[in-house]
């Protein structure tokens, strides 16, 4: 709470307000002193306010941070919850560029949507995690950036009235209209607008027309996208049914272990192979043209990560990006980013791939060094095993003492001396080889200190 309320007064004071507002919040860990969500805050709590005044893009660092809390805080302050659980310093460099990329291309705030039906009537209104604005049609966009896309769909009823068999155009369509402030400070709104007219084909029987007018399959490809995010959002609220049982199974201990993970992997594969079997828009999407296989590599990639015990962050960061229409970090593999990549606008796709290309730069100069590290560590050794080997030989050409019996009393004075002279080698040797690996060992620390200063770091511990 402390974090929000100092954020707001830092933003508020800020010296530069033609900028747009922004809040990061990065979480590796569970506050178990506030729950966050409807359930818990009601909705004339101060906090709801707070949170809608400034977007707040959250990220979640590891396992043990609370997906539901920082998907509840970014959802409703219009900013977006990216989830990263391995790989985290590619990860959060890459999400940061994603959200950075946004904040330097705002070309429009307090965007609204306002929808005039004309003579039809407006029944329902999807619009994913964008609010309506009771029921005169209008959604409450808040910020864009530059080159991103918002699609809404609506749904309307009408009477036809008494007409002549065949097609009539002259039905009045639906109009829209986007009020918003061109760029952050000033006071002065643009307003947008478009309208459409609707064909309609009138029939003699109550039989529906084959297909008079083929649907628009971008329209039935994002109808079915909210389907899917309903679906998600019923099988999280059954998660967490789940969780809260094992917790109090454990005496108020986290319900995040293994078996559960297991169990809600299980589910989601279940309920998502009767979504697809059950859904008529699913079914019909090889005939529609609808290009369906990146949200089914999703969710699938999700009941993966859930097997390998990685939490529930990846389907709520994946719903955060599909509520507002933006990219994120989801947590999925590379490969299964179909979906979530194509909210991505042209400057995200730059700035990503230029922290990739810094990160490789970086790791090739690490590379670079630690191979001469490694290098000058074989030659300073190499160096000591070399003097040792020298005395080795020495020890070895000595005589040896282990002389016939017949002999012992005209060799004693030869082997008096060879025995101190061997004795004498032996401290010589020890005293020459702590020499040898003293002056190493200076080279070697003198040698990383060069090292750090030419390439920035020392070698991987």
């Amino acid at each position: 709470m402390d974090l929000h309320l100092s954020s707001d007064e830092l933003l508020d004071d800020r010296a530069d307000k033609k900028r747009a507002g922004f809040i990061v919040l990065i979480s590796d860990g569970l506050d178990s002193q506030f729950k966050w969500g409807d359930d818990s805050i009601a909705p004339t709590d101060p906090i709801r306010g707070l949170l809608r005044k400034y977007p707040v893009h959250t990220f979640g660092l590891g396992k043990a941070h609370d997906p539901k809390a920082l998907h509840y805080i970014s959802n409703i302050s219009y900013g977006i919850y990216s989830s990263i659980t391995d790989n985290l310093n590619s990860k959060i460099i890459e999400a940061l560029a994603i959200c950075l990329a946004g904040f330097k291309t705002v070309v429009a705030v307090d965007a609204c949507v306002d929808i005039r039906p004309g003579g039809l009537l407006i029944t329902r209104i999807d619009s994913g995690g964008y609010i309506l604005r009771g029921s005169s049609g209008g959604i409450l966009v808040g910020t864009l950036y530059a080159r991103e896309v918002k699609d809404f769909i609506v749904y309307f009823s009408y009477r036809t009235g008494i007409w002549s068999q065949g097609y009539n155009t002259t039905l009045n369509g639906i109009a829209a209209s986007v009020t918003y402030k061109e760029a952050p400070g000033r006071q002065s709104t643009a307003t947008d607008s478009c309208s459409v007219s609707l064909p309609v084909h009138v029939t003699d029987t109550a039989t529906a027309p084959a297909n008079p007018c083929p649907p628009y399959p971008l329209v039935l490809q994002q109808m079915v996208r909210f389907k899917v995010l309903d679906f998600l959002i019923s099988v999280l609220k059954e998660f967490q049914v789940l969780k809260e049982e094992a917790a109090g199974a454990v005496h108020g201990k986290e319900g995040d272990d293994p078996v559960l993970q297991a169990i809600a992997a299980s589910l989601l594969e279940r309920k998502w192979k009767e979504f697809k079997q059950s859904d008529e828009s699913w079914k019909e999407a090889p005939r529609n043209f609808l290009d369906l296989g990146g949200i089914d590599k999703d969710i699938n990639a999700m009941v993966g990560i859930l097997k390998q015990g990685l939490g529930v962050g990846c389907i709520y960061s994946w719903l955060s990006s599909y509520q507002m229409q933006r990219a994120t970090t989801t947590g999925l593999p590379g490969a299964h980013m179909v979906a979530t990549g194509q909210f991505r606008t042209p400057a995200m796709d730059a700035m990503v791939q230029e922290a990739h290309r810094q990160l490789a730069k970086e790791a090739s100069a690490q590379d670079a060094g630690t191979s001469i590290v490694c290098k000058r560590a074989a030659e300073l050794l190499d160096g000591v095993n070399k003097r040792f080997d020298l005395w080795c030989k020495l020890d070895h050409d000595l005589p040896r003492t282990n002389q016939p019996p017949s002999h012992q009393e005209e060799g004693h004075e030869s082997r008096d001396i060879t025995a101190v002279l061997r004795g004498d080698i032996n401290r010589a040797r020890q005293h020459d080889i702590y020499l040898a690996a003293d002056h190493a060992i200076k080279q070697w620390r003198s040698f990383l200190a060069s090292v750090e200063k030419t390439h920035g770091h020392g070698p991987d511990k």
